[in-house]
């Protein structure tokens, strides 16, 4: 090794893995943080997570979604972990209302902000932009300025006046992906929808991953990489870590599971004791609640059944 090569290993900085349990991990989230959750309808959802969350005892949450959410911030509002939530939709699409939604929404049990996609994603636009709100000119004319929380109307220079959406600051944000190191470095095998907002715009940004990939992969396709390890704080490996809801490109979402989870919904207390007690308090960890389901052999024979 000549003398340069040596210099350049020496100064080379040294790297930290970033491997935690899904219980270490979600002890970086304190009570009353805002949290902000990943994913999509039935993709990519950080079911695994928000199970942990209420295992934890997590209380007093902010919540933010991407629109349209389902399975994990239902899941979160049901449980009562939620102080309140900016939200647009929350819905289990074909399946049906989002029952715990509904439930909070209906009797005011929950502080929840009807807010727009747009204002939404608007808000994280202003964080990345370091600005203090961002014009979001597509909701013009419409009342959501009446339920989104500090979305207001501007006078912008050549837009007129404009709703303006204010900046969102999650202090943590929950992710789950198809595969990561053990740095951070996140690779989606599907579109990562609003993920990547979501890690610009966090202090704290939690990943779950299918699969844990030696960094070799990582370097060997670097244009693969959707989210940088310097933004990532901890990645957990979490095979199935989505499930009940899809993961693009290794299962789908598993529709029999959901559709017992909507029906358990029917009442607070029925829910409680056929989903909450058996489905989230009593598995001790992601391999008990995958066995519970039906094994690892059952969710890879699920198919894609999303008419």
């Amino acid at each position: 090794m000549n003398d340069q090569a040596s210099r350049s290993e020496a100064s080379a900085p040294t790297r930290t893995s970033k491997l935690h349990s899904l219980q270490s991990a979600v002890e970086l989230i304190k009570d009353g943080d805002f949290i902000a959750l990943g994913g999509l309808w039935f993709q990519n959802n950080p079911s695994a997570a928000a199970r942990e969350l209420v295992r934890a005892g997590k209380k007093g949450l902010r919540l933010v979604a991407a629109p349209p959410a389902s399975y994990a911030v239902d899941l979160l509002l049901g449980a009562g972990c939620v102080k309140s939530a900016h939200l647009a939709h929350v819905s289990f699409e074909h399946l049906g209302m989002a029952p715990n939604f509904r439930r909070v929404v209906e009797q005011e049990l929950t502080k929840v902000f009807d807010c727009d996609e747009a204002t939404i994603l608007g808000g994280l636009m202003a964080t990345l932009e370091d600005l203090p709100y961002h014009p979001v000119p597509s909701v013009k004319g419409t009342d959501i300025i009446d339920g989104c929380a500090q979305t207001s109307t501007r006078l912008v220079a050549g837009l007129g006046t404009v709703v303006s959406a204010p900046a969102i600051r999650p202090d943590v944000c929950l992710l789950h992906a198809q595969e990561a190191d053990a740095y951070g470095n996140v690779r989606y095998h599907g579109t990562p929808f609003c993920d990547p907002l979501f890690a610009k715009a966090s202090t704290t940004v939690i990943v779950t991953a299918d699969v844990i990939v030696n960094n070799d992969v990582i370097r060997a396709e670097p244009h693969r990489t959707v989210i940088p390890g310097y933004l990532v704080d901890a990645v957990v490996e979490a095979p199935y870590g989505a499930h009940p809801c899809a993961s693009q490109g290794h299962y789908p979402h598993d529709e029999p599971h959901l559709l017992e989870y909507i029906a358990s919904g029917a009442s607070a207390h029925r829910w409680n004791d056929e989903y909450l007690g058996p489905f989230v308090h009593q598995p001790a960890n992601l391999d008990d609640y995958i066995e519970l389901v039906g094994g690892a052999a059952r969710i890879d024979q699920l198919t894609d059944t999303v008419r």
